[in-house]
Order: structure tokens, then C-alpha cells, then sequence
């Protein structure tokens, strides 16, 4: 009799063991469920995101050759943006490195022969931009400020000496429209123009690496003349994780020494994180 009552009692034990162990388990998956939704709520301020994509770009460097060369090459972004009352802060950093297919140019007035072998290409952009609310309502948005940007156009023939540099600082517009769709859902369009900056183009003189000159400018709209686009779509995951999908373009014009023009579009899609 005494083993079949101290049997009921361990089952009993057992079963209100059970019972604690499930709400213990509801409890806490409560608590969790509530930090997700109050997390959700709570916009938070700053939002930091890295991402990859892909580079479609042309340009015509004429203190190299006067052709235009393509490259398609992978990009890597990182991006930072900051909300406070209603200023709007953004810094965003760009790279992208790849190949261009070789070019022969037989130049029979001159005497010369041009055998440009594969050119190695890197570009580099780094923008930090501060905005103010200045048109707009909760869902449109619109902010109005500066931005200094520095820009880098790198290039250099394999197995030669030859190499081309540009490298650029300036003041620029900056614009940038928010919609937001709904909490989970937001489009961030932003745009600027340089208007004022320096400039540091050497020019050298074929494959024989001699620079003719350490061509440095002051840069206005009269030699640089340039757009630089990005559009961004955020979905919020939860409070803290948002998956975003970008579009940028860039176009610019530069006439000194020896004018150079280039033309991007790329595409890249990352993860960010906001706290």
C-alpha cells in the first residue's frame, strides 16, 4: 500500500513538474513576443547597413585614350543613417574593383601604335550628408542639406606603368525624400550635386610614366559637373533587423586637364541593423 501511494506521489510530482515547465515556457515566449512588438513600435533612431551588388559602368578618360571603356564588376556598400527631431544624418561608403576588356588603336598620323592590355579599374566614394526637415508630412518627408563627398577613379594597364588618377573633394546639394508606406515598409530616395570642391588630376604622357604636370584645381560647376542618385527600400524583419534592396546611379563630367566622363548604375541589396 505504501509503495502504490509513494508511486501516485512521485506521478504527482512529476506532473506538477510538467505544469511549471509549460508555463514557465508560455511566460518567457510572452515576455519575448512583447519585446518584439514594443521593439517594433519604438522607431529607433540609428539604422547601420552593409550590402553587395553588381556595377554596370562606362567612362572615357582622355589623358589615357580617347575610347570609351565598360566594366561590369562587384560593389560592397555600407551605409549609416541617423534620425533626431527633424535633422537627418547619412553617411554612405562605396567600392567597387574590376577588369576592362584590352583595346588596339593604330594611330598612323603619329606614328604610334596604342596596345591598351586589360586595365585594372577601382572606384571609391565616401559621402557624409546632414538634412533638415523642410517640406512634407509623416508619410512624404522631404529634407534639404549639404554633404562633403571625396570620389576616387583608379586605373592602371597590367604589366606596364601606366596608370591614371583622379581624386576629388567638394561641397555638394543634398536632397533626400522619405516615404513611408507603412511600419514595416519605407522608400529613402536621396540625390546631390557637387557645386564647389578641389580636384587632383595628374596627367601623364603615354606608357612612358612621366607626369607633365601635378594638375591640381579648384573645382566649380565650369569643370565638374556631376549627379549622384540612390534609392533604397527598407522592409523592418523585426525591431532590430531590416533587408533593404538599392538602386544608384552616377553620372559626371570632368574637363580638366584633359576631360573625363563616367556613367554608373549598380544594384545591391544588404541586411541593416538599427538601435
Amino acid at each position: 500500500m505504501s509503495c502504490t501511494i509513494d508511486i501516485i506521489k512521485k506521478e504527482n510530482h512529476y506532473l506538477l513538474q510538467m505544469r511549471l515547465i509549460k508555463l514557465n515556457f508560455a511566460f518567457i515566449f510572452f515576455i519575448l513576443v512583447n519585446i518584439g512588438q514594443t521593439a517594433a513600435q519604438t522607431e529607433k533612431p540609428f539604422k547601420i547597413g552593409a550590402g553587395l551588388g553588381y556595377t554596370y559602368t562606362g567612362y572615357r578618360e582622355e589623358t589615357d585614350l580617347p575610347i570609351n571603356r565598360y566594366i561590369n564588376a562587384l560593389n560592397f556598400n555600407i551605409n549609416c543613417i541617423y534620425e533626431k527631431n527633424n535633422f537627418y544624418y547619412s553617411l554612405n561608403f562605396g567600392f567597387l574593383s574590376g577588369e576592362n576588356e584590352a583595346v588596339e588603336i593604330n594611330n598612323s598620323e603619329n606614328f604610334f601604335t596604342y596596345y591598351q592590355r586589360e586595365s585594372i579599374f577601382i572606384r571609391s566614394y565616401l559621402e557624409n550628408a546632414l538634412d533638415y526637415k523642410l517640406w512634407g508630412n509623416r508619410v512624404l518627408p522631404g529634407y534639404l542639406g549639404c554633404a562633403i563627398r571625396g570620389d576616387i577613379y583608379y586605373s592602371v594597364l597590367q604589366q606596364s606603368n601606366y596608370y591614371s588618377l583622379t581624386m576629388l573633394l567638394s561641397l555638394n546639394i543634398h536632397v533626400t525624400q522619405k516615404w513611408i508606406i507603412n511600419e514595416k515598409n519605407k522608400m529613402i530616395f536621396a540625390v546631390s550635386f557637387p557645386v564647389f570642391g578641389y580636384g587632383f588630376r595628374p596627367p601623364y604622357f603615354g606608357l612612358l610614366y612621366a607626369p607633365l604636370d601635378m594638375e591640381q584645381e579648384i573645382t566649380s560647376l565650369h569643370n565638374y559637373r556631376a549627379v549622384f542618385g540612390d534609392l533604397k527600400y527598407h522592409y523592418q524583419i523585426c525591431g532590430l533587423f531590416s533587408f533593404y534592396l538599392g538602386l544608384g546611379f552616377e553620372f559626371s563630367h570632368i574637363t580638366f586637364p584633359q576631360p573625363r566622363k563616367d556613367a554608373l548604375f549598380r544594384v545591391n541589396t544588404g541586411i541593416a541593423f538599427s538601435f
